[in-house]
Order: structure tokens, then sequence, then C-alpha cells
């Protein structure tokens, strides 16, 4: 009978710049044959300006298994706090900015 993979626990470390987070209301993705971008950026509407402060690269087997992670974390915080209302209209993105495909 084969042995069951024990379960390693992996030690999280912060580098300094992520200790405090990055606040986004907007991620432009895009992707090609071998990975998925992911630019994270903080909407100013103030000065029309869409600044972005991270940008992630992912397989897409990551990208898939990000994805379900995110969908799980949905699920469970609508279970607790209620569902999620979102109105979108076609073509205007919830900041109320003007889309130009970046979704």
């Amino acid at each position: 009978m084969a042995k069951e993979p024990e379960e390693v626990e992996l030690k999280t470390e912060l580098s300094e710049a992520a200790r405090y987070g990055e606040y986004a209301n907007f991620v432009k993705i895009q992707h090609s044959g071998v990975d998925f971008r992911f630019d994270f950026a903080k909407v100013i509407p103030e000065d029309n300006t869409l600044y972005v402060h991270t940008r992630l690269f992912m397989s897409p087997i990551h990208a898939k298994l990000f994805m379900k992670a995110i969908e799980d974390n949905l699920e469970k915080y609508e279970k607790t706090f209620g569902a999620i209302q979102l109105k979108i209209e076609k073509g205007v993105p919830i900041t109320g900015l003007p889309s130009k495909g970046m979704h």
C-alpha cells in the first residue's frame, strides 16, 4: 500500500515592501500562450489616472488555482456576510471610468 505524502506547512515570510500591503480596485488581466499577467492598480478618479503598483505573472495552472481560491473565498464570504451585489453595465467598469477593453 502506498504511503500518503505528508503535508508540509510552509513558513510564510513577508518582504518589507509587502508587509503593509497595497489596495487595488482595478485589475487588468492579459494572457499569452504560456502565462497570465495581472496588473493590480488603484483608480484615482480625480486625476483620471490608473496607478499600477503590482504586476504578477502566473502559469495557466496557477492562474486557474488562483481563480478557484477566489471563488471558494467569495462563497465563504457571502455565506457569512450576504450576497455581494454588482450593477455592471457593458463597457463601464464598476469604478465608472470608461473601459478600453481592460477586463
